[in-house]
């Protein structure tokens, strides 16, 4: 439970007592929770350690407490209701649906159509090695000791060849990046029910 949790739960329980007082009680409460936040502890920490909320309105209002639970209470229901989110059946059912459907969606289209993106962004990030081909020349003449004309046009051809492709897959990969992220967030989106995203 965490600290708003905690508080409203208190402001439910302690209807009964005169507003005044019952302001003053939750003021006293309030303040635990800003010197332990203050300390460094968890807000839930915090209401752990003060109790539950129940047993402390039970105390403070004695004779008052009324024994009805507030969920069953006309007194505290409206607002009870409010602090406890129903349990929507019908939400879970959709959750699983969604998430079988998304799972087969992805097993069958999303995740090969990516890889093959991706082994697209590959081959030309690893074609760009070919500005290595230089190097390769001049070990060639270092070891073997024999450099001819047609090979230094290679070695350069290749080298200006090479830096296109790094700049080919440097553009690639931004691209696929994006749409990976923005497949990946749309898949969230899909789980949380949010149909507009």
């Amino acid at each position: 439970m965490n600290r708003q949790q905690f508080m409203l739960a208190m402001e439910i329980h302690l209807r009964p007592m005169e507003p005044q007082e019952r302001a003053e009680l939750l003021a006293d409460y309030d303040q635990h929770f800003e010197l332990g936040l203050r300390e460094g502890r968890l807000e839930e920490e915090i209401a752990r350690e003060l109790g539950q909320p129940e047993e402390i309105a039970k105390e403070a209002l004695g004779e008052r407490y009324d024994m009805y639970t507030p969920g069953t209470d006309a007194f505290y229901a409206p607002t009870y209701r409010e602090m406890r989110s129903p349990r929507n059946s019908a939400r879970a059912t959709r959750n699983f649906f969604t998430a079988v459907g998304l799972l087969f969606l992805n097993l069958m289209l999303g995740i090969p159509i990516g890889l093959t993106l991706w082994s697209v962004w590959l081959t030309l990030a690893s074609l760009s090695l070919l500005v290595l081909a230089p190097v390769a020349a001049v070990v060639d003449f270092v070891f073997l000791g024999q450099l001819e004309k047609p090979e230094i046009f290679v070695a350069i051809g290749a080298f200006g060849v090479g830096i296109c492709f790094a700049i080919a897959s440097k553009y690639v990969f931004r691209a696929f990046k994006n749409t990976t992220l923005q497949y990946i967030q749309w898949n969230k989106n899909t789980m949380k029910g949010d149909v507009s995203a």
